[in-house]
């Protein structure tokens, strides 16, 4: 019973922290975009002479651009804050002795850096891709070093003492 319980609790933490990030940045910077910009975007346009037809395809064009530009602003301060919020919650993670709670904020830091990457992805280039991948990489790999040599210190010091 206690097992099904740390599982519950490192899933829960796990899926609620991104979310929670997520929402955070939310507050502060809303996705751009409003109802009125999507109806001018997507709405059907009475017959309109040919001046008003090339004024309004122009308007859209502008309100696409605008919005596209927002977008990408909104996707980077996504990725400036999830990548090192996703980063700090999975070392702090891997500090916490209490299985569920401490795998649950690994688990809920992985999931957080990954939204914010895939929010970003396509800005980034290939060399950023790779360097934003190549950081997780790293503390993964020191999170997973550092927990063997303590598994190795503790079997050293069962068998010795």
């Amino acid at each position: 019973m206690m097992l099904a319980r740390k599982i519950v609790l490192g899933l829960g933490l796990a899926f609620l922290i991104p979310a929670l990030v997520y929402q955070g940045i939310e507050v502060v910077k809303p996705r751009p975009g409003s109802k009125q910009s999507i109806a001018v975007l997507h709405g059907q346009q009475p017959a309109l002479t040919a001046e008003e037809a090339l004024r309004a395809q122009t308007e859209r064009r502008q309100l696409q651009e605008k919005q596209t530009a927002d977008g990408k602003k909104w996707s980077r301060v996504h990725f400036l804050i999830a990548i090192p919020v996703g980063v700090a919650v999975t070392l702090l993670g891997s500090f916490i002795p209490v299985q569920g709670f401490g795998g649950g904020l690994m688990l809920g830091g992985i999931f957080t850096f990954l939204n914010g990457y895939a929010l970003y992805l396509s800005e980034l280039g290939r060399l950023g891709n790779f360097l934003v991948l190549l950081v997780a990489f790293a503390v993964l790999l020191w999170i997973g070093c550092k927990g063997f040599s303590e598994i190795r210190r503790a079997k050293q010091n069962t068998v010795a003492g």
